[in-house]
């Protein structure tokens, strides 16, 4: 098999996995609650990748099997999805919070080092390491969190008015 087909294996195969466990696992009553958060996630992260590409923290190289749709469908869809899981099982719970933080992070860093180890997909730049992809994963988990919240509180008001 050609090794140029392995990113897009690699790539694609983990994207169906994460839609078929979302459409498995998500509470379908709740989500008026939760595509918000997916859509903020989907602008955040959309903004961050350009960010990145355009600063040169990483590139996507032309050459690429998956460029520039790699973008394109983690930003608009694989992380929306995964944020909408995340925040649909907080609960009231630090402990059980700060444990559902460290396991999605922990599914995220292992995605990406697969990804950076054994494909092209993208090529980091300027001395970015794990550690700081790691710290990356854990503010945007935090953000999930503290944007619901401002998002319920924002409802909580508007409801109050009417």
């Amino acid at each position: 098999m050609n090794a140029d087909i392995w990113p897009v294996i690699l790539f694609y195969g983990n994207v169906i996995i994460v839609i078929i466990v979302f459409l498995i696992l998500i509470d379908k009553s709740r989500l008026s609650e939760l595509l918000p958060i997916g859509f903020f996630i989907a602008v955040e992260n959309y903004t961050f990748e350009m960010l990145g590409i355009h600063f040169g923290y990483w590139a996507y190289p032309l050459d690429n099997p998956g460029y520039p749709e790699i973008i394109i469908i983690s930003s608009l869809a694989y992380f929306p999805l995964i944020a909408m899981l995340f925040y649909q099982y907080l609960s009231k719970s630090i402990v059980k919070n700060i444990l559902l933080i460290a396991g999605f992070v922990a599914y995220n860093m292992i995605i990406e080092i697969i990804t950076v180890t054994t494909t092209n997909i993208f090529i980091y730049k300027r001395n970015i390491n794990l550690f700081k992809v790691l710290m990356i994963y854990i503010s945007i988990y935090i953000i999930i969190i503290g944007f619901g919240y401002l998002y319920k509180k924002l409802i909580t008001i508007n409801d109050r008015r009417m």
